[in-house]
């Protein structure tokens, strides 16, 4: 019987746990987590078949290993590795959002008989925590798979198999290919927008009034930096090449900017705000890509008693569940009064059919 053994069951090791529990029922699910009650939770919502409280022990009896946390702390894992007992043509994977770091041990462990396989599942929720894995967490999003020696090509093969229920959207990279993509799609606008708001904020210690003022697309367009200081701090270090390239890339962007403006040059002025719309209109809507998504619609309603129930009751009628609700009070470049955010792109489309429907104002 094959056993997967899961080290790290957060939100993503327990989604990945949850998935192939359901799809593989003849499969055993075990579990190691630094902190035992995580095992306790897995087990009390039967997504891990045995918790394991001895890393060692779970790697001596795992036919495949999904590391599920952070970089750091799966490479001092795969350092361990080697020293410690190991079924032959063990299969590793992870799930960290930097591979170059990780895939460095690659040639290392082929040579204990270890197969190492990069992996980025490019999904999340803004919830964590193993009580919110959902087996359907991945589906349709793009999830990287890594290996750089053609060794490794078989073992590639099946743990591509074997996350096929995920229905994830698999896609084969080196690592230096990885952290270059996801350093110009990810890495570097985190850095741009807590750059935006540190700039806001230092204004606001001299004009309180940005601050207000900064409560509506400033805010949507910052909400990345948001995100844990943590896990920031880590994937910037671990990816410094590359975002350094890019960064000095994007400071030759903003100094061309800059001299246009000096210059007063209307055509390139327009060119730069043209080029760059079509360019961001052509996006895929639907896709899931590197920053994990919202689902929003922006509703005009009148500012009158019951506006905000209709919107409500249309969407319950359908049977179309939302995340939140919120007035906005300064909308400008936002068309709408209520911004309504949904759980999925699909229940935004439907919800968006069904206010349009009812003749609400959707835009």
């Amino acid at each position: 019987m094959t056993e997967i053994f899961f080290v790290g069951l957060g939100l993503i090791g327990g989604s990945l746990a949850s998935n192939i529990k359901d799809a593989y029922p003849q499969m055993t699910i075990s579990a190691y987590d630094s902190d035992p009650k995580q095992l306790e939770r897995a087990q009390s919502i039967d997504i891990i078949d045995k918790p394991i409280y001895d890393f060692a022990e779970g790697v001596a009896q795992a036919d495949i290993i999904i590391f599920a946390t952070p970089v750091q702390t799966t490479v001092a894992y795969l350092t361990m590795l080697s020293t410690l007992q190991t079924k032959p043509g063990l299969i590793v994977t992870d799930t960290g959002s930097t591979k170059s770091t990780i895939q460095a041990y690659e040639a290392h462990l082929l040579q204990h008989d270890i197969h190492l396989i990069g992996g980025h599942p490019m999904a999340g929720s803004h919830k964590s925590g193993v009580l919110n894995a959902k087996k359907h967490l991945f589906e349709n999003a793009y999830y990287i798979l890594v290996h750089d020696l053609a060794e490794n090509a078989t073992a590639h093969t099946r743990i591509a198999s074997l996350l096929e229920s995920t229905r994830a959207k698999f896609i084969k990279m080196t690592a230096d290919e990885h952290d270059y993509i996801v350093g110009v799609v990810s890495h570097v606008p985190h850095l741009i927008a807590s750059s935006l708001v540190s700039l806001n904020a230092h204004e606001a210690s001299q004009i309180p009034l940005i601050q207000t003022l900064a409560a509506g697309g400033f805010r949507d367009i910052t909400r990345i930096a948001s995100s844990s200081p943590e896990m920031w701090r880590d994937i910037s270090l671990e990816n410094k090449t590359h975002i350094l390239t890019i960064m000095h890339q994007f400071q030759s962007k903003l100094s061309d900017i800059i001299s246009i403006l000096e210059q007063e040059n209307k055509m390139e002025l327009y060119d730069f705000f043209a080029d760059n719309k079509a360019y961001r209109d052509a996006l895929p809507i639907r896709e899931q890509g590197a920053l994990t998504s919202t689902y929003d619609l922006y509703v005009d309603i009148p500012d009158k008693t019951g506006s905000i129930s209709q919107v409500t009751d249309i969407l319950s009628s359908h049977n179309i569940s939302i995340r939140n609700l919120k007035i906005l009070e300064l909308r400008e470049d936002i068309y709408g009064a209520l911004r309504v955010s949904f759980k999925t792109a699909a229940d935004r489309e439907r919800g968006q059919a069904a206010l349009n429907d009812f003749d609400t104002y959707i835009l």
